[in-house]
């Protein structure tokens, strides 16, 4: 008896055991965020902040390079807004290239949500895979990097909306 009950013991305590070392815990992605983001896209290295929410609105500011300086990117309600040293240009979203920076990214935050409200969104120690995009967060949800073959976009001091 005294076997069988010290065998239970260890079999019951390695079973409250075993979920502490199934690996870091994660909290589900935040989708409305404020963060500073340094994409490396095809070649060219940009920085400056991003403002996304799961509407699908997003701003683009740009910072560097010296070129792009002062340029916002704005994406509402099916249309695209530019602006730059107080010029500003309203489109239909559609004629932004799908290749370019802007729209990867726009498309990529979409994808995240609609996975992630669809419960199709599975992180592995704060990494995914979306369509051809990695993406790896932090332990508070927020997003660290996302990458693919055009380039890797990183994230900082991300705050939630």
């Amino acid at each position: 008896m005294t076997k069988s009950l010290k065998a239970l013991c260890v079999l019951f305590f390695a079973l409250i055991m075993l979920p502490g070392c199934a690996g870091a815990k994660h909290a589900q992605l935040v989708t409305d965020f404020t963060a500073d983001f340094n994409p490396d896209y095809r070649g060219q290295k940009l920085s400056g902040s991003l403002t996304y929410n799961r509407q699908g609105r997003m701003n683009l500011h740009l910072s560097s390079p010296e070129t792009l300086n002062g340029l916002s990117i704005g994406y509402s309600d099916g249309e695209l807004h530019l602006s730059k040293d107080g010029l500003q240009c309203t489109a239909d979203e559609a004629y932004l290239p799908s290749p370019s920076l802007p729209a990867e990214l726009k498309n990529v935050l979409d994808a995240i949500c609609r996975e992630q409200e669809n419960g199709r969104l599975s992180l592995s120690d704060g990494k995914a895979e979306i369509g051809s995009w990695e993406l790896v967060s932090d332990e508070k949800g927020y997003l660290v990097s996302l990458e693919n073959s055009s380039g890797k976009i990183e994230f900082e001091d991300a705050a939630a909306l």
